[in-house]
């Protein structure tokens, strides 16, 4: 059993007793676990006596309500105490990072290091702290370790972007000295990450044609089972056609599509449901609507992404067998059917959250690993990186942790394809949606409530961080457009649901292009030294 002793900052603004909370065991694989709040003590069970860290929603003071964890803790009868456990692992991250991406030799008047420094100093001053018999983890010591946290997160930040700037710094002054402007496929090489956007289908106008040709390389094309084909054997493709004859014909923009099959929870269509245990009938089902979707659109999608949230399996109990199976078959399919056709496979809630509260799925890190082993022949992996929803597996998270979740993911050695890539513009809360298991009562935040503003702020740093990874070969902006009905993300668009830009439409636009030209955006330079303070200050108050 693990316990965890806090006062008042893991409660969620809609109520206490209500945090997102899952564990996660070595390297990062899911936990099953039973998770109960008692008395200002969070108690764990995990199902195995090994180590586990605890993951959670906390409010992390100037850093925003972020989803963060402990190192790895043994089973104890006394209680850790929270904030004291999560600096401590911020810490550690922070060192691992350093050494990783070969920055030891930072000065130590660097920013991260100046905030690192405080962060350690925090840290020792709440370690050594200590109460009395009836009340071993004061509320001083929480504050500390609380200060101590937030130090840590700016240091890992300003960490995360500084090696994000000498990443691309070093790969356009590579393209540059090479001289590669004439030779576009050297160029791709350098420079290999292409920016798209995702159209649905609920509208289809002149003026976002032109905002998708004039700022992205690519569109994403959704294609949810549940609305291709809301009764099993009619399908309704017109509304997709649209989108897609109007890239191929008019605009030349390369199309991906996909997932094709996704076994979510809100792409999965009803009639569906009924063979849920019938896994034979489900496999056929499964082959004819891949046949029916490829044979349409093969001759017009570059980039398929075939299968997600297998891993997840919360609509169907499939074992492991039964998910590669099902990933083989439709792969295969794609490859009989269009041979040049790019395939990828989408990993769901890529941190692991779902492991804690759907006992029969598996850790997508380990999924992953299988499909790999199998011999599936894939051309990467797709990854959604989606924060600030209540969604599962979207909830807020820092910029070091966008980095190592990436880093993680690469060590497979496969290219990577960041398929759903966003923040709202607004606080979404559960109240917003339906709930579903393993959602949250709050999306989390970045540095303050999400406006507009605030964004565009995200975006332009974290979207650098994601482009600095040389194994990411594609970013894809969640949303174009904001819709009543969005099944993407409640606010996550580019624009509103008015038809108004948001300041991230000309953020995206700047990094694109800076980007293409082989030139690191100013503003991380800023960010870098100052990040949160006066840009974020600015953002806030506009």
């Amino acid at each position: 059993m693990l316990k965890f002793a806090y006062h008042d900052e893991i409660d969620s603004p809609d109520g206490p007793n209500r945090p997102l909370a899952y564990l996660v065991g070595k390297d990062q694989m899911s936990a099953p676990a039973t998770i109960r709040m008692v008395d200002h003590e969070l108690i764990c069970e995990p199902m195995s006596d090994d180590a586990a860290a605890l993951a959670i929603q906390v409010d992390a003071g100037r850093a925003g309500r972020l989803t963060l964890q402990t190192c790895l803790l043994p089973h104890r009868e006394e209680a850790y105490l929270l904030p004291l456990e999560l600096a401590r692992h911020r810490v550690m991250l922070f060192l691992d990072c350093l050494e990783g991406w070969g920055l030891s030799d930072l000065e130590a008047e660097h920013p991260a290091m100046r905030r690192f420094e405080e962060a350690r100093r925090l840290f020792t001053k709440a370690l050594v702290h200590r109460g009395d018999v009836s009340d071993p983890y004061t509320r001083e010591q929480a504050q500390l370790a609380r200060e101590a946290l937030m130090a840590a997160i700016d240091a890992s930040e300003v960490l995360t972007l500084t090696h994000a700037q000498h990443v691309l710094g070093e790969r356009y002054e590579a393209a540059s000295a090479s001289d590669l402007s004439n030779d576009p496929d050297k160029t791709r090489q350098a420079m290999p990450a292409t920016i798209g956007c995702t159209v649905h289908n609920e509208q289809f106008a002149e003026p976002l044609q032109k905002i998708l040709k004039s700022n992205f390389d690519f569109i994403s094309v959704p294609m949810r089972w549940d609305e291709m084909e809301p009764e099993e054997g009619k399908y309704k493709f017109a509304p997709t056609d649209r989108w897609i004859e109007w890239a191929v014909r008019k605009a030349k923009m390369p199309v991906v599509a996909g997932p094709v099959i996704d076994l979510s929870t809100r792409a999965v269509p009803e009639w569906l449901y009924i063979w849920e245990h019938d896994y034979r009938t489900l496999r056929e089902f499964v082959y004819e609507h891949v046949k029916r979707v490829v044979t349409r659109y093969r001759k017009t999608v570059s980039r398929w992404t075939v299968v997600a949230g297998a891993n997840v399996n919360s609509e169907f109990a499939l074992s492991l067998e039964e998910m590669i199976d099902l990933t083989r078959l439709s792969v295969l399919l794609i490859r009989k059917l269009q041979p040049k056709a790019q395939v990828l496979v989408e990993i769901a809630q890529p941190f692991g959250e779902h492991g804690t509260h759907i006992e029969r799925s598996i850790s997508p890190r380990l999924y992953a690993e299988v499909v790999k082993e199998a011999g599936i022949r894939i051309d990467g992996i797709a990854l959604r990186l989606q924060f600030g929803d209540t969604e599962p597996g979207r909830t807020c998270r820092d910029l070091m942790q966008i980095a190592c979740a990436i880093d993680r993911y690469a060590s497979l050695e496969q290219p990577i394809h960041i398929t759903a890539f966003g923040a709202p513009s607004r606080p979404v809360h559960a109240a917003a949606r339906e709930a579903v298991k393993g959602s949250a009562a709050h999306g989390g935040s970045w540095k303050a409530s999400w406006s507009p503003r605030i964004q565009a702020e995200w975006m332009k740093r974290a979207l650098t961080v994601v482009l600095a990874k040389p194994q990411v070969k594609s970013v894809c902006w969640q949303n174009l457009y904001d819709t009543a009905n969005n099944h993407g993300m409640r606010y996550g668009g580019l624009i509103s649901e008015k038809g108004q830009a948001k300041p991230a439409l000309r953020t995206i636009n700047e990094i694109a292009a800076e980007h293409r030209a082989g030139v690191i955006p100013s503003q991380l330079a800023d960010s870098v030294v100052d990040l949160t303070d006066s840009a974020i200050a600015s953002a806030i108050n506009d």
